[in-house]
């Protein structure tokens, strides 16, 4: 097929991380085949590449083009043999393989696979259930408190809550540092700040609105009717922090009757946004919400406790029933390579480039495992408006600040835009560009 410019880029850019934004419908796939199949023309075997994607379906589908590719080029069919032993695969499937090949280094059998997450559930709920009878026996004080702040008629919810949280934990490479620095960096004045200010910013942005709605009434009300309004409202306008907004006394002015439905609509919105302003602002000072996040600190650390004893007694009967989660193998995988510099080193330079698809659905521990193998020789596809996996701890803005970062040309990595959409038809593309257009902006 014929390439763009852009797609001859994405397909023969060599000697640094390169990431391509792609767009529905903008070949990324076939582009990546293409790139694949370019280097292999050029020497590089197809088991000195790591393909990986987020989905066994999609993995498959990549091996099955690059083997079509290869036999349709007879220069190239000894690749076929090496194709089965190639990693075109998933994160997860490639950790795997990973920590079973290097198993004695993390003291487990070669045996390790990937545990039904409803079996480890239902350890996770024994192991919290005992750590919580042993708590009613010893009736310790602070646990007591906690269960009278949080529980009504059981502990039902209160332990759902702890096991989600514990969820959130596990994906965090290393929870114990996390757990024992929590203190420090939650109740620091400079997180208790950066907290009210981030409140604040939710009334500024309400605010906004508001000044961007008030412009709009010239087209429906006179001049006296627009002045009572900006009078009602001139203390709520004039306000830059939390202390300012509140307790503001606003009376909402009445539309005369003969008014325009549109113009009557952009009133109520504008007072609607001033109801939405007074119920945050519940507080009577930035002090009061810093002494309200202080006091949650005692039913903190009974919980951090909780949480503490949870991972350390749950890790022992994963070590020795050998049932470890997604999380679990990523967390193996990434300790090997991270501890282990020979291992890191066997790893690194066994691969002539790393492709990541769909790198908007990459989450923070498999962006760590990447740095840790990576050798200024990632490539990376994807589009962050179909980012999808946030159930399993996507993080689009590993992809967003990576191509932010790649924009500027200081940074050691190519930023290419594939915009061109080979899919649908132009009235098609013009409606949706317009709709993101809309709704989508940089934050």
């Amino acid at each position: 097929m014929a390439w763009t410019k852009e797609q001859e880029l994405a397909i023969n850019t060599d000697g640094s991380n390169v990431i391509v934004s792609a767009g529905a419908g903008a070949g990324k796939t076939a582009v990546l085949t293409a790139r694949v199949l370019r280097k292999l023309k050029q020497g590089v075997h197809i088991n000195e590449l790591l393909i990986l994607t987020f989905t066994n379906a999609a993995a498959a589908e990549m091996k099955s083009r690059i083997r079509d590719e290869i036999m349709n080029n007879e220069n190239l069919i000894e690749e076929a043999n090496l194709l089965d032993s190639a990693y075109i695969t998933t994160f997860d499937s490639y950790s795997l393989s990973l920590v079973k090949k290097y198993h004695t280094e993390l003291n487990i059998t070669n045996k390790i696979n990937i545990t039904d997450e409803a079996t480890i559930d239902m350890y996770k709920k024994s192991i919290l259930e005992d750590i919580f009878n042993e708590n009613y026996l010893s009736s310790k004080k602070d646990f007591m408190n906690l269960v009278n702040d949080f529980c009504l008629k059981n502990d039902k919810e209160l332990i759902t809550y702890i096991l989600n949280l514990y969820k959130k934990i596990e994906l965090i490479y290393d929870k114990k540092d996390y757990l024992d620095n929590y203190f420090n960096n939650m109740f620091n004045d400079n997180n208790i700040n950066k907290y009210i200010d981030e409140y604040t910013n939710l009334l500024i942005e309400k605010q906004n609105n508001i000044k961007s709605l008030i412009p709009e009434l010239n087209n429906y009300f006179d001049d006296s009717f627009i002045i009572k309004v900006e009078d009602s409202l001139s203390k709520l306008l004039k306000a830059k922090t939390y202390n300012d907004f509140v307790n503001l006394d606003i009376k909402t002015v009445k539309a005369p009757s003969n008014s325009d439905e549109v113009g009557k609509s952009i009133k109520d919105t504008i007072y609607n946004l001033v109801k939405e302003i007074k119920a945050l602002t519940i507080y009577n000072s930035e002090e009061e919400i810093k002494e309200e996040i202080l006091s949650t600190k005692n039913n903190l650390e009974v919980i951090v406790n909780i949480l503490k004893e949870f991972d350390k007694r749950l890790e022992l009967v994963k070590r020795k029933e050998e049932i470890f989660g997604y999380s679990d193998i990523s967390r193996l995988a990434i300790s090997l390579v991270k501890d282990n510099l020979d291992i890191r080193e066997e790893v690194s330079n066994s691969f002539n480039e790393i492709l990541v698809d769909e790198y908007q659905d990459t989450s923070d521990i498999q962006e760590l495992f990447i740095s840790l193998i990576a050798k200024n020789n990632v490539y990376m596809v994807g589009d962050i408006k179909q980012s999808i996996y946030r159930f399993r701890n996507a993080n689009p803005y590993i992809f967003k600040n990576k191509y932010d970062n790649y924009s500027r040309e200081e940074n050691p990595g190519l930023k290419i835009d594939l915009l061109k959409n080979f899919r649908s038809r132009e009235e098609v593309l013009n409606n949706i560009n317009m709709l993101f257009d809309l709704v989508m902006d940089d934050k």
